[in-house]
């Protein structure tokens, strides 16, 4: 008897019902259009965002300090007594600053006998280039931007005019410190006005052709305090005839200690594909190498000279507020003169030149440096702060060609043969009377052996 074929246990899960055609098609392209539609809307998103975007102006020049150099040194960037411009305005800090500042404004209209209405009027002329120099979003309504561009520059103008002692006027009491920090307080990149508006302002207000009545005259003799080289008398010519030369224009007080700096004719830079960074030894490796260094009679920072082992270095004052000075510089080239950038390569050189305080000591010594802080370490620390920030552009290095010859000094034997003869055996007149001595007795020994053998033969 053939067996029962066995019926099929019944499951108690449900059977999914086949997917009708075209069905998975359709999802597939509903999710296709879902993805489309998140593009869209993502890329439309964007569009806005850069839409909104205000458009960097050519004009600009006047910007606020990475937040990594700042905390490094957040004095050498922070105004420490008044501030200029908008970055700092409105700070609570400078509250009582800012009701000097309307007294030194009442004071300078009353010099000048113009009235608010005549300094508003230009003002307005010069707002929105005045605007266009400043790197960050303003917060400020045009009303109030104008002001503040107002207040500040009468309050600069009279502030100069009064610590230069022209028509008696009056500063406002305060300790030497407070003076000073004052005075620092003008040269931070982050606390400056457009140099253009404080000229047009004093121009309106002191109209003259007179070389000794200009805006730039008074203002290099205002700063003589941070020239980094004093040459007070020649600096004014000098910098006249850069901004003649190079059709340049001064932008801010920053700018103009930058140019005071600079040669009146820079040497030609080598072609960008033979231009590498070029490191080098530290000074006192150099003088054990035979290299001589001293002070150079360069009227400018960047007139190092190097011959024939000899390297020339201009006398560079080394002072409480060089720090300042130089980091806001530095940070100007960083910014602005990417490729001119020819204190930052000075600063780099220097900071390559001391590694200790041993090395310092030798450029004061040879009369590189005059030390104003009073301990060499300090020098060391301040180039070590500086130079942390320098950021070298190899295709343009300034001093690229002197230390290429510096470098090919160095590595010549002789050289350092000759450097340890004369600093063991010739540094003082008694080594060298020991030496001397010693030399004679040789040749009177050897003498002595060749007679001996010739009396033999």
């Amino acid at each position: 008897m053939p067996g029962k074929r066995g019926r099929k246990k019944r499951s108690n899960y449900p059977i999914p019902s086949p997917t009708p055609k075209g069905t998975r098609k359709q999802k597939e392209n509903y999710i296709s259009i879902d993805i489309e539609d998140d593009n869209h809307k993502l890329a439309t998103s964007i569009e806005k965002s850069i839409q909104g975007l205000l458009p960097i102006p050519p004009d600009c020049c006047i910007y606020k300090v990475p937040p990594k150099l700042r905390s490094l040194h957040e004095k050498a960037y922070t105004p420490q007594v008044v501030s200029i411009g908008p970055f700092h305005h409105g700070k609570k800090e400078f509250e009582v600053m800012e009701e000097h500042k309307l007294r030194y404004l009442h004071a300078f209209l009353d010099r000048t006998n113009l009235t608010l209405e005549d300094c508003i009027t230009e003002m307005k002329k010069w707002e929105r280039k005045s605007c266009n120099y400043y790197a960050e979003k303003i917060d400020l309504s045009d009303g109030k931007f104008l002001k503040m561009i107002l207040v500040d520059s009468c309050f600069i103008i009279e502030a100069m005019l009064a610590s230069l002692s022209v028509g008696g006027g009056r500063l406002i009491p305060y300790l030497p410190e407070e003076i000073f920090l004052f005075q620092t307080d003008l040269i931070l990149l982050e606390n400056q006005i457009p140099f253009f508006v404080l000229d047009g302002l004093f121009q309106l207000a002191f109209p003259s052709d007179q070389e000794e009545m200009l805006f730039l005259k008074f203002s290099i003799d205002y700063f003589s305090n941070f020239m980094l080289i004093k040459d007070d008398d020649k600096l004014f010519n000098k910098v006249k005839v850069y901004l003649k030369t190079t059709g340049f224009e001064v932008k801010h007080f920053v700018d103009l200690l930058r140019i005071c700096f600079l040669p009146t004719n820079l040497r030609a830079r080598p072609l960008p594909d033979k231009v590498k960074l070029i490191t080098i030894r530290n000074a006192v490796d150099l003088q054990e190498a035979g290299m001589s260094l001293k002070g150079g009679s360069g009227n400018t920072l960047l007139d190092i000279i190097y011959t024939k082992g000899v390297l020339e270095i201009p006398r560079l004052v080394v002072e409480e507020s060089s720090e300042i000075v130089l980091t806001n510089i530095v940070v100007l080239e960083n910014c602005l003169y990417t490729y001119d950038s020819y204190i930052r390569d000075y600063v780099f050189f220097m900071h390559m030149l001391m590694d200790t305080p041993k090395d310092a000591e030798l450029l004061i010594q040879n009369e590189i440096i005059e030390n104003c802080l009073g301990d060499s370490k300090a020098v060391v620390t301040l180039f070590n702060k500086v130079g942390y920030e320098v950021l070298i552009n190899d295709s343009s290095y300034y001093f690229f060609d002197i230390s290429e010859k510096i470098n090919a000094y160095r590595i010549v034997t002789r050289h350092t043969w000759n450097a340890t003869f004369k600093r063991d055996y010739c540094s003082t007149p008694m080594r060298i009377a020991s030496t001397t001595a010693a030399v004679l007795l040789v040749v009177l020994t050897l003498m002595q052996t060749v007679t001996s053998f010739i009396q033999v033969l």
